[in-house]
């Protein structure tokens, strides 16, 4: 716990600083950042036995990021589209090499599971301004704090045992009422503004899908067999560990804030 400290001490103003006090650019340009090396670190797991660099993935991903940030929701769709058929047109060209439909599917999974959901973060920020994006990763924290304490503190049965050892029931709940707790005190000081049924709906999908989020990547890891994404964040492992809780939800933040 100590070993992270450090990068907490920096991580949190750099990020406030990429997010609020910046403009959109500089948070297009922090998203593809973020995105391409979570896309290498994905890359890498699936493919331990021979590690390979995403190069179409890499180029889809400029294509989708940056058409959400000059075309919006029409942008990601039509650059989406288009890179799905890219995909195509390299795994035909790359001929039978007896993985041509794994290639394709992880080539898909990876465009969906970071390009498509994190272009959803630069349209709320460009239409709704970079403290609501804060927002919401400050109650990804919470909810991985809230998590930690309640889990050292009460323990008990694992949540999933095998996919995640460290994980427990208690920790699972403790963390879901810590994320809810931070949004009812932000949406006291006003900090954000939405009806009765979106507050709730906002709330309770970032304090259950942020949580299925982070196990879905413990499942690839296990998979893997790895412990951790990437050494990119030192003792907070890679790009991956770091974000995998909010990218699900970026679609969904989407639909509930601003449409």
């Amino acid at each position: 716990m100590l070993a992270r400290i450090p990068v907490i001490l920096i991580g949190i103003p750099l990020v406030y600083a990429l997010l609020v006090m910046s403009g959109d650019l500089v948070r297009l340009f922090f998203f593809t950042l973020v995105c391409l090396l979570g896309q290498f670190e994905l890359s890498s797991m699936l493919n331990r036995d021979f590690p390979l660099k995403p190069f179409p993935e890499w180029l889809a991903a400029l294509a989708i990021m940056s058409s959400a940030h000059f075309y919006g929701e029409q942008g990601i769709l039509f650059s989406f589209a288009g890179s799905v058929m890219m995909l195509v047109g390299f795994i035909v060209l790359r001929g039978l090499q007896g993985d041509g439909y794994r290639r394709f599917v992880m080539g898909i999974f990876s465009l969906i599971y970071l390009p498509f959901c994190l272009a959803f973060y630069l349209l709320l920020g460009k239409n709704l301004g970079g403290q609501l994006l804060f927002i919401i990763l400050s109650a990804i924290w919470s909810l991985d704090i809230g998590a930690y304490v309640f889990g050292m503190l009460i323990r008990g049965p694992k949540l999933s045992p095998r996919i995640s050892p460290n994980k427990t029931i208690s920790g699972a709940v403790g963390g879901a009422i810590s994320c809810i707790v931070f949004f009812l005190i932000v949406r006291h000081y006003c900090l954000i503004s939405l009806s009765d049924g979106r507050f709730c709906a906002l709330a309770i999908s970032v304090a259950i899908f942020g949580q299925l989020a982070d196990l879905f990547e413990s499942v690839i890891k296990r998979e893997s067999e790895i412990k951790d994404s990437g050494a990119l964040l030192g003792a907070h492992g890679g790009i991956l560990d770091r974000i995998d809780s909010i990218l699900f939800l970026g679609p969904l933040c989407y639909a509930l804030l601003a449409i």
